[in-house]
């Protein structure tokens, strides 16, 4: 039963770009790494190391969508940290797999405090710099740009702390993608 919700929710999901993307005329290469990010985590909600491997390849494919509109931190994210990280988190879960999945590691609650605490420091930093720069999505992009290295990391390395990150990396997207569609409306499929 879990199953076919999931798969219902993957099509409903990829029928809703679609359609936001044809009624906002964006650009179809926009897409494709929406549609490919619904593979990913129906892989990654199972543990299964062939969602790193797809996130690679997508990793490439969201390189150009971000320069093509105008996220450059994430872009550089993307391509230079995201690709590199998943390719080696699929090869790493290969050699620790139990069956399809791998066996997680936990932080210590002193190893989590200090992570927040370091993650907070690293934030406020970059939003400063990208607000000095006058960089329009200063806040939201910074934020999405240090989990972008931090989620995988955590990934590859097998801590169970990568799928709240994961949540936090979604809410800010969300509020990235919603400054964006301010200024773009067609850019509206990233909300979905």
């Amino acid at each position: 039963m879990k199953d076919r919700k999931r798969l219902i929710l993957i099509i409903v999901t990829g029928i809703a770009i679609l359609i936001a993307g044809i009624l906002c005329k964006q650009p179809f290469f926009l897409m494709i790494p929406l549609f490919i990010s619904l593979l990913v985590m129906a892989f990654q909600s199972e543990a299964n190391r062939f969602g790193a491997l797809a996130g690679a390849i997508n990793s490439i494919i969201y390189t150009g969508a971000y320069i093509y509109m105008g996220v450059y931190a994430s872009a550089a994210s993307s391509m230079l940290f995201s690709f590199p990280i998943q390719l080696m988190t699929f090869l790493r879960w290969r050699k620790n797999a139990y069956k399809k999945t791998v066996i997680f590691n936990r932080m210590s609650n002193k190893t989590r405090l200090l992570f927040v605490v370091l993650l907070l420091i690293g934030w406020a930093v970059l939003a400063g710099v990208f607000y000095y720069l006058k960089y329009e999505y200063a806040v939201f992009d910074s934020i999405t740009f240090l989990l972008g290295f931090i989620v995988p990391v955590l990934t590859m390395l097998a801590y169970i702390e990568y799928t709240y990150l994961w949540i936090v990396q979604a809410v800010t997207g969300l509020f990235l993608n919603v400054q964006m569609v301010s200024n773009d409306v067609s850019q509206v499929t990233y909300l979905i």
